[in-house]
């Protein structure tokens, strides 16, 4: 049931701020709201889902290494994106980032999420627990600051299609340097064969796809960087909405009644022309086909 009511917060929120983000351009493009926003989930995130990993020395939880130097995509993403946002309010920088964090937050959430816990509680939303502090939450700004950064941008471009890829490549890079030189082999974002296999985070790819774990890094990537470049193309499609002035609308709502009362020809009429255009392809067809057989006759002949 928890996971259930998770998927179904995640997804309405998404679909809210598609729908509502033409309305609050004014908001969302007040930089004052991005340091506000940024700089208070990026406290957030460091006091209740870093701290504990990386900084206190006194943790002893599992592989504090990897969180320590955010190894793990989803988690970096979650603090780069929310820093970005209040060193660059203009979020140039934060629509590089964004489709990453989206697709991190929503694969995570909705590929199970909340599992763990026997009920949904506020403790597990808002601050997780001892094994995986604020893990809901974390991937759910994901998703959160993920579609309000690219709701409220310009179009994306090729040129951004291509800042994504030297964005990932420099963070895969980074991963690769870190764990061969501190020898980590887990939570490494995938580049470590232990990552797929039956303990590792990517472990129901192999499930999934009924694959062993040394092709379910092909799989995975493949899927990710497709699902990616789709929400960069989608992006570019959606920041055509314009807003819909549903206020005029239910202003005018006595004069579009008074119109239909004093127009039922101008209806009617409508109807009687979508009736000719019917005829018209009937009788289009028809003569084709009579064509048709006058054509065929004679060459028989």
């Amino acid at each position: 049931m928890a996971v259930i009511v998770l998927d179904i917060i995640t997804v309405i929120s998404v679909l809210l701020i598609v729908v509502v983000a033409p309305y609050i351009k004014k908001v969302t493009n007040n930089i004052f709201f991005w340091i506000i926003l940024g700089g208070a989930l990026t406290v957030y995130l460091i006091v209740v889902r870093f701290y504990p990993y990386g900084w206190d020395p006194n943790y002893a939880g599992p592989i504090p290494e990897s969180r320590k130097y955010l190894l793990d995509i989803c988690p970096f993403c979650a603090l780069s994106i929310c820093v970005a946002v209040v060193v660059d309010p203009t979020r140039k920088l934060a629509k590089i980032i964004a489709p990453f964090a989206l697709f991190g937050g929503l694969i995570t959430i909705l590929g199970g999420i909340g599992q763990d816990a026997p009920e949904l509680t506020w403790q597990y939303i808002f601050m997780g627990d001892d094994v995986n502090p604020m893990y809901f939450m974390m991937h759910f700004i994901n998703v959160f600051m993920g579609i309000l950064v690219l709701m409220s941008t310009t179009k994306m471009r090729w040129a951004d299609w291509i800042y994504c890829n030297l964005f990932a490549g420099c963070y895969y890079g980074y991963v690769a340097i870190v764990m061969t030189v501190f020898n980590l082999g887990y939570n490494v974002s995938g580049l470590s064969i232990y990552d797929w296999g039956q303990s590792g985070e990517y472990s129901a790819v192999a499930e999934i796809f009924n694959v062993s774990p040394e092709i379910a890094p092909l799989i995975g990537f493949s899927l990710s960087y497709a699902c990616i470049s789709l929400f960069i193309f989608l992006q570019n499609r959606l920041q055509l909405l314009k807003r819909y002035r549903w206020f005029e609308m239910i202003d005018k709502l006595e004069w579009y009644k008074g119109w239909y009362l004093l127009h039922p020809t101008t209806i009617n009429e409508s109807k009687s022309v979508l009736r000719k255009i019917v005829l018209s392809i009937k009788k289009s067809l028809f003569f084709n086909r009579i064509s048709k057989d006058t054509n065929k006759a004679l060459s028989d002949r």
